[in-house]
């Protein structure tokens, strides 16, 4: 019998999957849900985000069209849970988030898997995306991505509720503030459970901005405690590290930090004096880097270098400004970068 657990293990066995070549919507996904006339690449390069989701339904062994929608179009997909009743606005580990444009279901251009579900955020796999959504926007990637975002989120439309075994219509347990959220809490997060690290923190006597933004400061800080607690320096919040931080400090001394958090590096001033590309090492890349994090690229850390997944979120960029997507930083790039 099928469940979400099998849908979502064929998704994760996608993850890292690329178009190929770069932006031609052509990937083994389309090849296997199959051809649809008028496009591209002899009928393969489509946008492939439901495609995605439908072959994953399959590949679990749900029955198209009558568990789930089996369909290449996201309204499609909506059209089919309202009318099945499957269509609800909480959603759960499995469902189908579909994602707008306009705020209503007539904007309805993306979906994506629900793989967790906390009371603040959902973490989803896509396909047809890219791996951050800082600015909103989810769709139009190259690739199938896991990314976390708020359920508040302004462009997520509603669920679609594939029919699994044994399954329910009973909405997710709200989170009650305090006990661990049931997954992990790490850099790059934002929201109530970010929030709840930062003022435990706060206890222990970390002078830290409690903004429900997990960021460099809160990173190192999660750190410096798993090590003093002789926990996993990692500075991801799991089970065992929220339960130390939730203990609080001890009672028969004031809390107080054994090491001062390290401050946010400000990048020097950079002379953009080359068009910058993958391999490249300097101040220049460092500077593009940064702002790229600052413009939600969170998957991104801090560093003089140029990797693969620079290229991947300046790309990403590049289509989002309006400018010609070449992976590389050339002065139109940076004029759109605000650089």
């Amino acid at each position: 019998m099928t469940t979400p657990a099998k849908v979502i293990a064929a998704a994760r066995a996608d993850l890292g999957m690329r178009e190929d070549p770069s932006g031609s919507n052509v990937t083994p996904i389309t090849k296997a849900f199959g051809k649809i006339p008028g496009y591209p690449s002899n009928g393969y390069g489509y946008p492939w985000c439901a495609a995605a989701t439908s072959m994953w339904c399959k590949e679990a062994g749900l029955k198209a069209n009558t568990d789930y929608p089996h369909t290449a179009g996201t309204l499609t997909q909506y059209s089919w849970a309202r009318s099945n009743g499957r269509w609800f606005t909480t959603p759960k580990v499995g469902d189908l988030v579909l994602f707008t444009n306009n705020g209503s279901t007539s904007g309805i251009y993306h979906v994506e898997l629900v793989e967790e579900v906390s009371a603040s955020s959902i973490t989803t796999i896509g396909g047809n995306t890219s791996g951050s959504a800082g600015n909103g926007i989810q769709g139009n990637g190259d690739g199938c991505y896991r990314k976390t975002i708020a359920r508040s989120n302004s462009r997520i439309c509603g669920y679609v509720r594939p029919r699994y075994a044994g399954s329910t219509n009973e909405p997710a347990k709200t989170w009650d503030g305090k006990s661990y959220p049931g997954h992990f809490v790490r850099y790059g997060d934002t929201g109530a459970e970010a929030k709840a690290v930062q003022q435990m923190l706060v206890k222990f006597g970390w002078k830290i901005t409690v903004d429900g933004d997990f960021g460099e400061a809160t990173h190192h800080a999660v750190k410096t405690f798993q090590k003093n607690h002789k926990l996993e320096s990692d500075g991801v919040v799991g089970p065992d590290t929220w339960k130390a931080l939730a203990a609080g400090p001890p009672k028969t001394t004031p809390p107080k930090a054994t090491t001062a958090p390290q401050p946010v590096v400000k990048v020097p001033a950079a002379s953009f004096t080359r068009v910058m590309k993958l391999g490249d090492e300097g101040q220049d890349v460092q500077a593009v880097r940064q702002k790229l994090i600052a413009l939600g690229y969170s998957y991104l850390k801090p560093g003089l270098t140029w990797g693969p997944m620079m290229t991947v979120a300046v790309m990403d960029a590049q289509a989002r400004k309006g400018v010609e997507v070449d992976g590389q930083v050339g002065p139109n790039t940076l004029k759109a970068l605000g650089l």
